[in-house]
């Protein structure tokens, strides 16, 4: 679908309608800016990543806008198409940036919003990480891409590691966003709002806690430090569990990548080569590395 039909059909996009570009960021949709005289929009396009990881657009939704009334996400302006694309508010402001992580009192703020969204009641909707990355295989595979045997031992090491998680009833299966990258993330004042609900469900809150640390680089002192803001107390268990879901993120991210690069979509926003990403943290799991 085209972002001219959905404005056309979308009084809201088409009164006074300026124009629209399309949004930098996102890799598994099209996400577009529509101004018009009044306000801008966000229109974002659904790619078909959810066909295969058995999650709805519905549940996706009720999500998105129950984070927008706690006040951390854009409000959501329009669904009633919502298997095709949803229209969300723009939010004025900045993306976060690693540099920004030095920042102490944005820091906090980013601590705090993740412990609202583990507070979130949601049951319907199961996003384990460790599903994620059976589906991405299994998308990848009906898709004819098949897997480098190389990844073959740390997709047995992943199992283990997900066996041993699911013993944790305290931080598995709890609410999580399962994509708290930083790009994810717009500062706006005071205010910090989180984007891309498309991956939200009952998870494992460290796989949330790890995705910074393991994106951004972090230093072991840097990760404690980030475990005792979240935690208030810090436990060396902790700090190994965190290593673990770092791991888990690198395998996930080959198996999204080989997802990705079987889906033949149109590329607005990104020249993105999902096939060599995974090559790329493919050969950093095999140097015993576990960030990107």
């Amino acid at each position: 679908m085209f972002i001219q039909e959905i404005i056309q059909e979308n009084s809201i996009l088409k009164n006074g309608f300026v124009s629209f570009e399309p949004l930098n960021g996102g890799l598994n949709n099209q996400t577009f800016k529509v101004i018009t005289k009044q306000r801008s929009f966000v229109v974002r396009i659904n790619g078909k990543q959810n066909e295969y990881l058995n999650v709805t657009r519905e549940s996706e939704v009720k999500i998105m806008k129950k984070a927008a009334q706690e006040g951390f996400a854009p409000k959501v302006i329009s669904a009633h198409n919502q298997g095709r694309y949803v229209i969300t508010e723009f939010i004025e402001g900045q993306m976060i940036s690693s540099d920004d992580l030095n920042k102490e009192n944005l820091k906090k703020l980013i601590i705090s919003h993740l412990k609202k969204i583990h507070a979130m009641k949601d049951n319907e909707r199961h996003c384990s990480p460790y599903h994620f990355i059976e589906r991405y295989l299994s998308g990848a595979h009906e898709l004819k891409v098949d897997y480098p045997k190389e990844l073959s031992p740390f997709l047995k090491k992943a199992e283990v590691i997900a066996q041993k998680r699911s013993d944790d009833k305290q931080f598995n299966g709890r609410f999580c966003h399962n994509d708290y990258f930083t790009v994810n993330m717009i500062s706006s004042g005071q205010l910090l709002y989180i984007i891309d609900w498309e991956m939200a469900g009952s998870g494992d809150v460290f796989f949330d806690l790890a995705t910074i640390p393991f994106s951004c680089r972090f230093s072991n002192e840097q990760e404690k430090e980030w475990l005792k803001l979240y935690f208030e107390t810090y436990e060396e268990e902790q700090f190994h569990i965190l290593q673990d879901l770092k791991f888990m993120h690198m395998v996930r991210e080959c198996a999204w990548g080989l997802f990705y690069s079987g889906i033949d979509e149109k590329k607005v926003n990104h020249d993105f080569n999902y096939f060599k990403h995974t090559l790329y943290v493919l050969e950093r799991l095999q140097r015993g590395i576990n960030y990107l």
